[in-house]
């Protein structure tokens, strides 16, 4: 148990979700589907932070920077992005007391909430406890991470914490990490690159749950 927060309950989750629903099942139920080979990290990102806002993304954990949408070149080179729109280019660090383009002081309200599954279960589990969870927020991004898990974004701009917060835990019974929780946490980069070269495939692409 991380902090409070619930552990993960396979039996809970198999009785739940449509076993017949998979990764392929979610990839055919995408609004939007990418069949080339050509970048679309950018067209996303402007589908899902309307206007100009400040980003924070990264290229690792520790190399970072936050700069409005129209200042970003080629994201999809980069692995991480804070899936909600920056208040300020930098805060304050709470370590040190420092400033950075990557703090919690420094990221604005809560636009997504990211599902991490992070557990052995596999895509096709993954995908459908994603459209499962798709019942109480609109769903509008799942992507793989390029190592073992998907990343479910929610639609959940102007949700209090305190009604939010029983959507996370029962994310977390079915198999979701907390982690992102933190509205400062990084997300993988939709479509964007892994430090191993492997692509952020967007597997579920549908900006209408933005509206």
């Amino acid at each position: 148990m991380k902090s409070g927060w619930p552990k993960a309950n396979p039996e809970k989750r198999a009785g739940l979700i449509d076993p017949k629903f998979g990764l392929y099942d979610l990839w055919e139920s995408s609004p939007i589907r990418f069949d080339d080979d050509k970048p679309h990290t950018l067209k996303i990102l402007k589908a899902l932070f309307l206007g100009d806002p400040l980003l924070c993304c990264g290229w690792s954990m520790k190399r970072f920077d936050t700069r409005r949408l129209s200042e970003w070149e080629h994201p999809e080179r980069m692995q991480f992005i804070t899936p909600s729109p920056m208040s300020a280019k930098y805060g304050t660090r709470k370590s040190d007391g420092g400033q950075s383009a990557h703090t919690l002081s420094n990221t604005g309200a809560r636009r997504f909430m990211v599902v991490d599954y992070d557990d052995h279960a596999g895509g096709d589990i993954h995908a459908s406890t994603s459209m499962y969870l798709a019942q109480r927020y609109p769903l509008a991004l799942v992507l793989h991470s390029g190592g073992k898990s998907l990343h479910a974004w929610y639609y959940v701009q102007g949700i209090p914490d305190a009604e939010l917060r029983p959507f996370v835990s029962h994310a977390c019974e079915l198999g979701g990490d907390p982690a992102l929780w933190t509205r400062s946490q990084f997300a993988r980069m939709p479509d964007g690159t892994r430090d191993s070269g492997r692509k952020q495939t967007v597997y579920y692409f549908n900006p209408e749950a933005t509206k």
